[in-house]
């Protein structure tokens, strides 16, 4: 009860100070999961609501595996999701046996050699490779623009993350985008350009909620 409540506050306390010139849309009407084998595309899109271009961290292979929600440097820009049952927001236990998000960096890269010779005073060893995926992850988004994005995701488990679900109930599936400022500041701003007037979006942005319907009796 102590960790849910604990999760609550945070969602609460992130969602009070996000910016609201982003919007984080789901696509999808519904979420249905009929098979123990099967996955879900997750169509969502982010549409920039300001009159100023933004810049946006965002990794859409994966969705964050981490059961506490927490944003790791090496994973930042993987969206975030959340299920409720009706109006409760479900706890999260830990499935080991599924794998975790990976962080691979191919340092013989062309790419990366550049990055380097760039960058490398800026950054340790290991932080070099974090500004470089990064780097790699940034979306532009100009005044009232809109970029669809889809992202494979597994129920119950995914990957180190559980949720007990059960047949039939009611539940809600909803997303999140959170960019930690500190990790803007410290891997993302000594690589912009002097005279980069966009703004780098930090916060928090939360989506709308879809009906998640549950139906699964080929999973033992």
């Amino acid at each position: 009860m102590k960790h849910l409540l604990l999760v609550i506050a945070i969602l609460v306390c992130n969602n009070c100070f996000s910016q609201n010139d982003l919007e984080l849309k789901i696509i999808n009407d519904t979420i249905k999961k009929v098979s123990g084998f099967d996955d879900n595309n997750i169509f969502y899109a982010l549409k920039n609501n300001s009159d100023k271009t933004y810049l946006i961290i965002l990794d859409n292979n994966e969705f964050n595996e981490d059961g506490e929600y927490y944003v790791e440097p090496q994973f930042v820009g993987f969206p975030d999701y959340y299920i409720f049952e009706k109006k409760t927001l479900l706890p999260v236990q830990y499935a080991f046996h599924n794998g975790e998000n990976k962080f691979e960096v191919d340092k013989n890269s062309s790419d990366f050699k550049n990055f380097r010779r760039s960058y490398s005073k800026f950054f340790s060893r290991q932080d070099l490779q974090i500004a470089f995926r990064i780097s790699k992850k940034i979306v532009k988004l100009k005044p009232l623009e809109e970029k669809y994005s889809s992202t494979k995701v597994n129920f119950p488990a995914y990957k180190r993350r559980f949720i007990d679900l059960k047949n039939k109930s009611e539940y809600y599936f909803q997303m999140s985008l959170q960019i930690p400022k500190c990790i803007v500041d410290k891997y993302y701003q000594p690589i912009r350009a002097k005279n980069n007037k966009d703004s780098i979006f930090v916060g928090q942005i939360f989506s709308n909620k879809i009906p998640l319907i549950y139906k699964v009796y080929n999973d033992k």
